[in-house]
């Protein structure tokens, strides 16, 4: 006979029946799990989804409206584009342009994910080529994007689509090409972006290395660049077949350029390794060095287009403190300023076409509204174009 208490059958039975409460939890668990990892699958997919270059090639070309050709433009005068970057905001570069009297300031192709930078103007002052880079968030894209952009704003093309950096645009001097770098290689595209090319390898010659940047002559027929172990490089044929080395600068350049009339090349550094800056003028019909200019800094230098001046921003070796922008007579060798102390912080300069005036911005130390000036060369007729609440970190004059 079998002991047994009233309803025990009954509690067992409604126990076998009653579902694993642990069991349930766990799988409740899993499923969590795996929809979090899905969604953060998915979040990490969203950025290089929306950076991808084939994604954007193919909303530019069938997905968006079609473009409808702009009126034909007209220019009054000659203008000056110049990015900006707001103070503590996300790192995002602005585009303006303004004419060079100060009037028809306005921020071109306005995106709130693109930063823009590094500009070159065409030929005929119509059109700038710039770097474009995408901001989504705090998580700035790498994929750095050739575009060619109307002086009006109203026609804006991309041109190159890859995972590649381009930087460092150039426009040709018959407007018809920009000549870039991607992946540590030059390249030129046709102003539509329809065409692109490889022009030479940073491996070129006798395993010489191309350091950027590099600079062209007017005529295009020839390039000068920095290589490996500090030395000046020129040559002909993009290729490389044809390059030589001119001369030793003796220290690490920082940037090297052609005067106006192919004739003498600028380059100049500021070696930590050094206690001064120095800027060299070399002669290279002469192959001779015409002279070098010691400095405590130098942040810029600029030929100007007749090539007959240098404009540099620095401290000379007696200035204990600040900037000046000076004037380099390259004829004689004698070098005086033409701004007066400045109690902010001097951004990049610019000449204009007929090599009379030269543009540059000022930015106070403690923050606040940049500031355009244009200047004669002599140092006379000191006049604001614009007045703006960011840091302008790049200033550039149209050819016309």
């Amino acid at each position: 006979m079998r002991n047994s208490k009233p309803g025990f059958d009954n509690i067992n039975k409604r126990d076998k029946d009653k579902p694993s409460r642990p069991a349930s939890r766990a799988i409740g668990c899993r499923r969590l799990f795996a929809a979090a990892c899905l969604a953060l699958g998915l979040l990490c997919l969203v950025p290089l989804v929306l950076t991808s270059p084939e994604l954007h090639w193919h909303i530019d070309n069938y997905v968006q409206p079609p473009i409808i050709a702009p009126a034909p433009a007209s220019k009054e005068s000659d203008m000056i584009a110049f990015i900006c970057a707001k103070y503590g905001e996300l790192p995002r570069n602005r585009l303006f342009i303004l004419y060079s009297d100060g009037s028809g300031l306005r921020q071109l192709n306005q995106h709130h994910f693109k930063s823009y930078g590094r500009i070159s103007w065409s030929p005929d002052g119509m059109w700038v080529a710039v770097v474009i880079s995408y901001v989504y968030g705090l998580l700035p894209n790498e994929k750095y994007e050739i575009y060619r952009i109307r002086f009006d704003g109203l026609d804006s093309r991309r041109l190159t689509y890859n995972h590649f950096r381009e930087f460092g645009p150039r426009w040709s001097k018959d407007g018809k090409s920009i000549w870039f770098f991607s992946s540590e290689t030059m390249h030129k595209t046709s102003v539509d972006g329809a065409e692109i090319s490889q022009s030479y390898d940073s491996y070129i010659g006798a395993n010489l290395l191309i350091r950027r940047p590099v600079d062209w002559s007017s005529d295009e027929q020839r390039i000068i660049a920095i290589g490996t172990y500090d030395a000046i490089l020129s040559g002909s044929d993009p290729d490389g077949s044809d390059w030589r080395e001119l001369t030793r600068a003796g220290m690490r350049p920082d940037a090297v350029a052609w005067s106006g009339d192919d004739e003498r090349i600028m380059y100049f550094s500021n070696d930590v390794s050094f206690e001064f800056s120095k800027l060299v003028v070399f002669d290279v019909k002469k192959q001779v060095e015409d002279f070098s200019l010691k400095m405590d800094s130098i942040h810029d230098a600029r030929w100007s287009p007749d090539g007959n001046w240098i404009a540099i921003k620095g401290r000379a070796l007696d200035e204990d403190e600040g900037a000046h922008i000076y004037l380099l007579d390259i004829h004689t060798g004698v070098m005086n300023y033409i701004t007066a102390m400045t109690t902010g912080d001097l951004g990049k300069i610019s000449w204009s076409p007929d090599s009379e005036w030269i543009a540059f911005s000022t930015y106070p130390w403690s923050g606040g509204d940049s500031r355009i000036f244009k200047i004669k060369r002599d140092g006379t007729a000191l006049h604001q174009l614009a007045e703006i609440d960011c840091r302008i970190r790049e200033i550039s004059w149209s050819p016309k």
